[in-house]
């Protein structure tokens, strides 16, 4: 399908000379966009073109209208803007639509509609070469400092000559702009869980009267505060089953964000008996429903000194991180706050920091330069987190936790905290090596090498 968008673009141009009006030329480009977001599993009916194809004035700009805007039970999820620059006049009306463009996206991201939820934002920008280079090179800058500033989520950059379409960025292709975007809109979307399994039978009658609504819940006044969010103990009204209200402290984009992302990887491993799930949420992402979890594994400190309580915990989150790896994802800040112990089985919790799968990244500078918690995130998440995430990121945080449950030190970043007794400390030194390739680099390799130092051990 969106060989189809390349070709409606590049008719754009051809068929230039056979239509009148602006808006004309631009409906074949609109509908293929449409269906190639539809083909994705964006739903027809939450896309608004024409006239109706305007955000609610509380997000800055009133009556303004985008090509396309995508809204799904009143909350909008993104808008699309299309220009065109021909070679003729492109000189003299870059800065104009630079301007626009610009002042289009100030207004959403300067906006604190939805308690900072705010929808995503695309831009495609189709340009007929012309004899003036430096209008190229100043569009690809001005495009690039879009992406940089967070004013566009995802950018679609073509141009066109007598040699046909090309498209000179890689990162804003076409193919790569309809893949991302219509990914971003679905993950906002992510609903009720469709099936009970058996982890997560006992908490049936929450699930299937899940709805968003805090009345559903009473909570308790004291919370346990973290620092990104605080917990609420509670229960579910109608059943009496105990859970735990996790809500941000912080009303902007970015926080919504991540907890967003924390909705969405934990609703889809929500079957893995060792994840913890979420059982019910917000739309607009301020807060969300979890079991009650019986303790960290901060707190179950003297119990983990027990190497064989240890080896368990790490088999249990060992087993939840290959299944996210599978799939790509990395969760990047395992500690002892994150692993949760619920009904007598452990649990890895808080993946707001998640690094999705190559290709299905938010922006990437949105978490931040680095990630992780110091002293158990390893030395490449503070030189590059987003390119240098690989499964061996998660399993030297791993390997910080069971030196730290073993020495009962606390990890210092880039310091050796190895174990004084075999295996642990052979294990240990293996997973937190400071170089990435030192390291095992699979989940699996980890646990080869666990079970291999525990048969040596067990036979001196």
């Amino acid at each position: 399908m969106a060989g189809a968008l390349t070709a409606a673009v590049r008719n754009y141009w051809v068929e230039s000379g056979n239509w009148t009006r602006n808006h004309q030329r631009m409906e074949p480009i609109v509908s293929s966009i449409i269906d190639a977001l539809v083909e994705r599993g964006v739903d027809r009916s939450w896309i608004q073109t024409g006239r109706e194809a305007s955000l609610p004035a509380s997000f800055g700009l009133r009556d303004t209208q985008w090509d396309i805007v995508i809204i799904k039970d009143e909350i909008p999820l993104g808008a699309i803007e299309f220009t065109a620059q021909s070679g003729l006049s492109a000189a003299r009306n870059f800065a104009n639509r630079i301007h626009e463009a610009t002042s289009r996206a100030l207004a959403v991201r300067s906006s604190d509609h939805n308690g900072g939820l705010q929808p995503q934002l695309g831009l495609f920008i189709m340009l007929e070469q012309g004899r003036n280079n430096a209008v190229q090179a100043r569009l690809e800058a001005a495009l690039n400092q879009f992406l940089d500033d967070e004013l566009y989520d995802e950018v679609a950059y073509t141009c066109y000559s007598d040699a046909g379409l090309q498209e000179p960025s890689e990162g804003m292709s076409v193919q790569r702009f309809v893949d991302r975007f219509s990914r971003r809109l679905l993950a906002r979307t992510v609903g009720p869980l469709e099936e009970v399994t058996p982890n997560l039978e006992r908490y049936r009658e929450v699930i299937e009267a899940a709805r968003g609504e805090k009345k559903d819940y009473s909570l308790e006044r004291v919370p346990k505060r973290g620092g990104q969010a605080e917990v609420f103990p509670g229960v579910h009204k109608a059943s009496g089953i105990e859970i735990a209200f996790k809500r941000r402290l912080s009303q902007w984009t970015k926080a919504g964000a991540r907890m967003g992302r924390e909705i969405e990887i934990a609703r889809i491993l929500s079957a893995h008996p060792h994840v913890m799930p979420v059982l019910d949420f917000e739309a607009q992402h301020h807060w969300f429903i979890m079991p009650l979890a019986d303790a960290t594994a901060e707190e179950q400190f003297l119990h983990l000194k027990e190497p064989k309580h240890l080896h368990r915990m790490i088999k249990a989150v060992s087993s939840a991180l290959a299944e996210a790896h599978r799939h790509g994802w990395r969760h990047r800040d395992v500690k002892p706050q994150n692993i949760l112990l619920l009904h007598g089985r452990w649990t890895l919790a808080d993946w707001g920091t998640v690094r999705r799968p190559r290709g299905q990244t938010t922006f990437a500078g949105r978490t931040g330069a680095y990630i992780g918690t110091p002293g158990f995130a390893p030395p490449e998440l503070f030189a590059g987190p987003h390119d240098l995430s690989v499964p061996a990121t998660d399993i030297y945080s791993l390997g910080r936790v069971a030196a730290w449950a073993l020495t009962g030190e606390w990890p210092q970043a880039n310091i050796p905290l190895l174990p004084t007794e075999e295996p642990w400390r052979t294990i240990v030194k293996e997973a937190t090596h400071q170089e990435i390739e030192r390291r095992p680099q699979s989940v699996e390799e980890f646990l080869a090498i666990i079970d291999r130092e525990h048969n040596k051990a067990g036979r001196s």
